[in-house]
């Protein structure tokens, strides 16, 4: 029996499972598309379908608000949407939320960015910050590589744009991504589940059982299993495919819940991947078609992931009490050809044989609120952080074509690296931050309130670097074998103040300034004659204005914004001259400012809806600014003239080659900054039939992202990065009375090949690759919900 006989065996075992439980419990009730769960906690939901758009409840504030009522921009995407467009991760958001950039970058780390503002750091993610905050359930998630992971048993996505300066500030510069997962419900059995075949041989199961076991306790468990094999095929190496899926994940909360007032819900959530990687093509690569990729050396990604959290909530008789306690643990283990190419067609090799990361977070937080409905609203809160972290590269190097053995990690290598070792690296990174908050709102009339919040940031790094080589320089150069130890301290005050205004019931202004940062650090290595051992904050000092209206009756949404950046020391990787010693610099002053716009109409009885949104985006670096760039310099040290200071090997030990490079620093002065393009959006449009014995649900989506910088140079040949247009569709039936459903998607219809990304490795051969968004996939499912 084949491998995917046994796993599809495995599956409908676990639907069975599921299905059976519901049997027994003889309480069968169907469930909708939505629900309403609007509580003084702060659960975002859609309200139940009447006449007009749903009421979506949001948690920018953190307690449950109209997102009509929120004085800021904010974004909520079902879990009903992901499905629809079938997204599976966070990544998938792109331009359907306004302004939102998430990017591919050296194959794992995501970069993800709104207005402009985020994080432009991958190859040092250990000793910064994301510069978009990301919480799942309330827990602060430290990290960029967790947005790998597939997303599942999700409520909604919410997205906050702009610098949160007050309840959010830690790392949310440009904003924040808050997760809500659905949560157990006392007294109340349901149980669902879904199977999903498509192409690539996509395979993906979900389950999700509430069970109550009492009048004060449920338990919800939860897991999902998504495979798929590779869209990309490597011809050098027959039979393996880049781009694939091979995860698991299961989560189990136990609500306890004694009275109306105190509440405590404990959650385990466990993930793991094991696949191929993701496919980074050469933009020289001689193959014509996107999907197919000219690489020798096998890319490989593994991660597991692990959440634990204990959510409690008190409601007293004079204000509200909650709690988030939470560990997180995230062991990575990669390899990845780092030309992506082969020894053929550049004469050289380039292999990272282990970039392994290995993660500890702690996170408390603590927060009071006011009751619901007093005229002076407020919350107060304390935030605390300790992460440990561990990080180990070794990357490998030559101009002869190297056998298997060349390219294993002995277990001496920190001692007695090989030869062709070009760099090693041995990191652990403490991190501890510590912030306190508090926000007001006054109501002044019926109409008008005004809100002041600020936040106190302290952060520390340290990192105790270990770096080791094949080569081992002894003049004055770097060495073969270094060690840097360096500290970095930084407390930061932000803010956010704002006033709204109700022109009518359903007419909404509001103009907000505010002040957000994200941490500095160190950087890891010695000898740098460029990139000093520290890096600044980065700040974003944000003015907006908004508007936020619904018309007939709740009929038509329209919301726009207006922002206006002054953004200061933006991080991002600077090479040195000496190689493989390049870190996190600063920019001191970019300039960014745009326009959004989110509209959405319902009629016919409900049956037809219609929605969009627009972005406008512009920015450029302010005053003259000089930066060197990681290509510029590979010529210049790769030279073959005799004559030249960097000739054999000279960058690693002439200050005469050092200065050379220096001198060929630009002024990047009114470059625009990258992952912004100029203009996005997207387009939706679905129709509720009469069908035989049921109802069709028809939808389609078009999502345009224009073109945009990837790097802060704008090099036209290397940076660019074009614009695509993607259409996606799909098809729901119900039968009537009737808990079963069948879908039907097809995701990227006219099978374009958009660019994600593109990236210009600053370290090794210096190749520019780019990351195809996944070709046309074509999906059915079958769900059924108790």
């Amino acid at each position: 029996m084949s491998g995917r006989s046994v796993q599809m065996r495995r599956s409908l075992l676990l639907s069975t499972c599921v299905l059976a439980i519901g049997v027994c419990a003889g309480s069968v009730a169907y469930a909708g598309d939505t629900e309403a769960v609007a509580t003084a906690a702060g659960t975002a939901a859609a309200a139940p379908a009447g006449p007009g758009l749903e009421e979506v409840i949001v948690t920018a504030e953190r307690r449950g608000v109209n997102v009509q009522r929120t004085a800021e921009a904010v974004t909520a995407v079902s879990g009903q949407q992901l499905d629809q467009s079938f997204s599976n991760k966070v990544t998938d958001l792109n331009a359907i939320v306004p302004s939102l950039e998430i990017t591919k970058a050296s194959g794992f780390e995501n970069l993800v960015t709104i207005r402009g503002v985020g994080s432009e750091t991958p190859e040092n993610s250990l000793t910064t910050s994301p510069g978009v905050a990301e919480f799942i359930d309330g827990v602060y998630i430290a990290n960029t590589i967790s947005l790998d992971e597939t997303l599942f048993d999700v409520q909604d996505v919410e997205v906050l744009r702009g610098p949160q300066g007050a309840l959010y500030g830690q790392s949310s510069i440009g904003g924040a991504i808050i997760i809500n997962t659905n949560q157990p419900k006392i007294g109340k059995f349901d149980a669902s589940g879904d199977v999903s075949i498509g192409s690539y041989d996509l395979f993906r199961e979900r389950a999700e059982v509430n069970i109550p076991i009492d009048d004060h306790f449920a338990l919800r468990i939860s897991g999902q299993k998504f495979d798929h094999d590779g869209y990309t095929k490597d011809l050098a190496i027959p039979g393996f495919d880049l781009d694939d899926a091979h995860d698991g994940s299961v989560k189990a909360a136990l609500l306890f819940k004694p009275n109306d007032t105190f509440s405590a819900t404990f959650t385990a959530d466990l993930y793991r991947a094991d696949q191929n990687g993701d496919a980074q093509k050469n933009i020289n690569d001689p193959a014509s078609n996107p999907w197919e990729v000219n690489q020798d050396y096998p890319a490989h990604f593994k991660l597991e992931g692990q959440l634990y959290h204990l959510n409690l909530q008190w409601n007293t008789p004079y204000f509200l009490v909650k709690s988030v306690t939470a560990y997180q643990g995230l062991d990575h283990v990669q390899q990845e050809d780092s030309s992506r190419s082969t020894f053929a067609q550049l004469g050289s090799y380039d292999d990272v044989a282990a970039w392994n990361t290995h993660v500890h977070n702690y996170t408390e937080e603590f927060d009071l609120l006011s009751l619901p409905g007093s005229k002076l609203e407020w919350i107060a809160g304390v935030f605390g952080l300790y992460q440990g972290s561990k990080q180990f590269v070794a990357e490998y190097e030559g101009s002869t074509d190297p056998t298997a053995a060349q390219l294993v990690i002995p277990s001496n290598i920190t001692t007695s690296p090989p030869a062709n070792l070009a760099y090693g690296n041995l990191s652990h990174v403490t991190r501890r931050s510590y912030s306190v908050f508090a926000q007001a709102t006054y109501h002044v009339t019926n109409a008008l309130r005004i809100t002041a919040g600020a936040r106190e940031n302290s952060d520390f790094f340290k990192d105790d670097s270990f770096n080791f080589s094949g080569a081992n320089y002894t003049s004055t150069g770097l060495p073969g074998f270094s060690r840097a130890d360096n500290e970095s301290k930084t407390t930061v005050p932000t803010f956010r103040l704002e006033a709204d205004y109700d022109l009518t019931p359903q007419n909404l202004l509001y103009a907000s300034y505010a002040r957000g940062y994200k941490p500095g650090g160190v950087n890891g290595d010695v000898g740098q004659q460029l990139i000093t051992p520290t890096f600044k904050p980065e700040t974003n000092y944000a003015y907006e204005a908004g508007s936020k209206n619904s018309f007939f009756d709740n009929a038509l949404r329209v919301n726009g914004s207006l922002f206006y950046y002054v953004h200061r020391n933006f991080q991002y990787i600077e090479t040195d001259p000496v190689p493989f010693d390049g870190g996190i610099a600063n920019i001191p002053h970019i300039r960014d400012y745009g326009a959004e716009l989110e509209a959405q109409y319902v009629g016919l009885e409900n049956r037809f809806r219609l929605g969009g949104s627009l972005a406008l985006e512009k920015g450029e670096i302010v005053g003259k600014t000089l930066a060197l760039d990681s290509t510029t310099t590979n010529a210049i040290e790769n030279t073959t003239s005799f004559t030249s200071p960097c000739a054999f090997g000279g960058a690693f030990y002439n200050p005469g080659c050092w200065a050379a490079v220096l001198a060929a620093r630009e002024n990047i002065e009114g470059k625009s900054p990258p992952a912004m393009p100029q203009e996005s959006g997207s387009l939706y449009a679905s129709y509720l039939w009469d069908a035989p014995g049921g109802t069709l649900l028809s939808k389609v989506q078009m999502v345009y992202r224009g073109s945009e910088w990837a790097r802060i140079f704008n090099e036209p040949s290397l940076d660019r990065v074009p614009s695509y247009v993607v259409t996606d569709l799909y098809f729901e039936y119900r039968p009537m009375r009737s808990a079963w459903k069948v879908s039907f998607a097809a995701t990227n219809l006219f099978n374009k090949a958009g660019i994600n990304s593109r990236y210009t490795d600053p370290f090794g051969t210096g190749q520019t690759s780019q990351q195809f968004i996944p070709p046309r996939q074509v999906i059915g499912a079958v769900a059924y919900a108790f």
